[in-house]
C-alpha cells in the first residue's frame, strides 16, 4: 500500500474554497486549539491557509519518530523564525548552519556543567530567601508578578551579576527592569499572533503594529547592552558567570572571542527564555500546590524537615519536586511545540513527508496522549513520574526542552532553580487558593498561565 500524500490528511470542517481552514484559526491560544483538534482529527492533521500546509503531528508514537536526528532535523519556523528578526544569532534563534551558533554553544557549555551549577546556587538562594520576605509581608501573593521578579532576579544575578532590582534591597530600582518586562511581552505576544494571524488581515496588522514593535525591540536592546556595558567597565568583575564566559572566553575551536553583538543577543536570550519558560513553569507548579495542599505537605513531610537554607546537594535529591516539576512539564510544557525537518523523504503516519518539508510536533497534545500516558493523562498527579524513567524505547512522549543538538542548553539551570525555588517556600509557607479558579493558558510564543492569585501562610498555623 503506498503512502498517502499530505493534502490528503484529515483537516478541521468547514474547510473555505482559496481561503483554506480559515474557520479554525485562533491567533490567541493557537497551540491549545490545535490540541483540541488533535483529538478530533487524529495524531497527524493538517491546516490550511491560502496555499500554506501546516502539517500538525499530535500523536506520541508519530511524534516520537520525528525525534531520530538521521532521518529529521530541526527547522526555524513559527514565532522562533519571527524572534529571529530581533535576535539574529541567539541560541535558539540562530540557524545550526550559523558559525557563530556552534561557537556561542562551545563558549557556553561549561557555564552548565554541574561546577557551575554549584556556584550559581548562592545566588539563587538569595533571591528565594527574598521571595520568602516579600510573602511573609504580604501573603496574598500575585503569582505572575512574583514569578517574573524571581526568575529575573535569579538569570540576572547568577548569570550577570547583576541584580535585577525586583526583589530585596534593589527592589526600589526596578523601573528600567519593569519596562524591559513590559516591551518584551509585547515583542513574544507579536511574535505569536503574527505567525497564527488571518490571511491578508494578518499583514495589515502587523503594518500598524511595526512603529510599536520596533520601539520595543530598540528599548530591549538598549537594556541588554547596558548591562553588557557595566560589566565591561567594571574592572573588578570576576567573569566566572554566564556574561563573563560570553566576554572573555576565546572558541576552543576558532580561538575567537564572540562578538559583542552575539553576546547582546545571547543575554537577550537567556532574559527573554530564560525568565519567560521558567517562570510559566513555576506558575503552573505554584497552582497545584496551592490546588491542592496536599500535595506539598507530603513534600515537606518527607524531604523538608525544617525551613533551614538547602545546599546544592539537598537540592538535587528532592524527588518528589522534581516529579512534581517533570508532570507540570508534561501537562502543560512552555515550549508547546516545535519544528521538525525531513532530511529525506519520510513516511509518517502513513502519509508520504517529502524531503525538506517541515512538520510541527505538538507536544501539548503528544504528551496527553492516552494511549501511551493512560486513561488520566489530562489529569494533574503528582506523583507520575516517581520511578518512572523514560528512554528512548519508552512509549510515552515527553520532550518538554525540546531535542537533538539544539535542545535546551540552560535544562539544568531552570531545574535546578525551580526545584529551589518551590523546596523554600513550600518549607516555610503552606499554599492555598484564594478563590477557586480555573488554571488558564496565555500563548505568546510560550505557555504561561493567565495571573491568579494563591495565599502564603506560614507553617505551623493555619488559615
Amino acid at each position: 500500500m503506498h503512502a498517502k500524500t499530505l493534502s490528503e490528511l484529515p483537516h478541521p470542517s468547514g474547510r473555505v474554497p482559496l481561503l483554506g481552514d480559515i474557520r479554525s484559526v485562533d491567533r490567541h491560544r493557537p497551540t491549545q486549539h490545535e490540541a483540541h483538534l488533535a483529538r478530533e482529527l487524529g495524531p497527524i492533521f493538517q491546516r490550511l491557509l491560502l496555499r500554506d500546509r501546516l502539517v500538525v503531528v499530535g500523536g506520541a508514537k508519530l511524534a516520537k519518530e520525528t525525534l531520530d536526528e538521521q532521518a529529521w532535523g530541526r527547522v526555524l519556523v513559527g514565532p522562533l523564525a519571527k524572534l529571529r528578526e530581533i535576535v539574529t544569532s541567539g541560541l535558539f534563534t540562530a540557524r545550526t548552519s550559523d558559525p557563530l551558533w556552534g561557537q556561542a554553544r562551545r563558549i557556553l557549555t561549561p557555564g552548565f556543567s554541574q561546577a557551575a551549577m554549584r556556584a550559581y546556587h548562592h545566588a539563587m538562594q538569595t533571591v528565594a530567601d527574598d521571595l520568602a520576605v516579600k510573602w511573609k509581608e504580604n501573603p496574598d501573593v500575585d503569582v505572575h508578578s512574583d514569578m517574573t521578579a524571581a526568575t529575573l532576579e535569579i538569570i540576572g544575578r547568577a548569570g550577570f551579576s547583576t541584580p535585577m532590582g525586583l526583589l530585596g534591597d534593589h527592589a526600589a530600582a526596578s523601573e528600567g527592569t519593569d519596562a524591559f518586562v513590559a516591551a518584551l511581552s509585547r515583542v513574544l505576544a507579536w511574535a505569536s499572533e503574527s505567525t497564527n494571524d488571518l490571511p491578508v488581515i494578518g499583514p495589515i496588522r502587523e503594518v500598524f503594529a511595526a512603529p510599536g514593535i520596533r520601539r520595543d525591540v530598540n528599548y530591549v536592546r538598549g537594556f541588554v547592552d547596558d548591562i553588557i556595558e557595566r560589566r565591561q567597565k567594571d574592572s573588578s568583575a570576576q567573569n566566572d558567570d554566564l556574561l563573563g564566559l560570553m566576554l572573555t572566553t576565546r572558541d576552543t575551536e576558532t580561538g575567537e572571542l564572540l562578538p559583542v553583538e552575539n553576546v547582546r543577543d545571547q543575554v537577550l536570550t537567556f532574559l527573554a527564555a530564560g525568565h519567560e519558560t521558567t517562570a510559566a513553569l513555576l506558575e503552573v507548579a505554584l497552582y497545584h500546590l496551592a490546588a491542592d495542599p496536599s500535595v506539598g505537605d507530603l513534600i515537606v513531610a518527607e524531604e523538608l524537615s525544617d525551613d533551614a537554607a538547602l545546599d546544592y546537594d539537598e537540592v538535587v535529591r528532592l524527588r518528589r519536586i522534581k516529579a512534581l516539576i517533570n508532570e507540570c512539564l508534561r501537562l502543560c510544557p512552555p515550549a508547546p511545540g516545535f519544528f521538525r525537518i525531513a532530511r529525506s523523504d519520510q513516511e509518517l503516519g502513513g502519509y508520504l513527508v517529502p524531503a525538506g518539508r517541515a512538520v510541527f510536533v505538538l507536544s501539548l497534545a503528544a504528551q496527553r496522549d492516552q494511549t501511551v500516558w493512560g486513561a488520566d493523562a489530562d489529569e494533574f498527579r503528582a506523583d507520575r513520574f516517581l520511578g518512572k524513567r523514560l528512554t528512548a524505547s519508552s512509549p510515552e512522549f515527553f520532550a518538554p526542552w525540546g531535542t537533538g543538538p539544539r535542545s535546551c542548553i540552560g535544562r539544568q539551570f531552570a531545574i535546578h532553580e525551580t526545584t529551589l525555588l518551590i523546596a523554600s517556600l513550600l518549607s516555610k509557607y503552606r499554599l492555598t487558593l484564594d478563590k477557586p479558579v480555573q488554571l488558564r493558558l496565555r500563548e505568546r510564543a510560550t505557555l504561561r498561565p493567565e495571573p491568579f492569585r494563591i495565599v502564603a501562610t506560614p507553617r505551623g498555623r493555619t488559615k
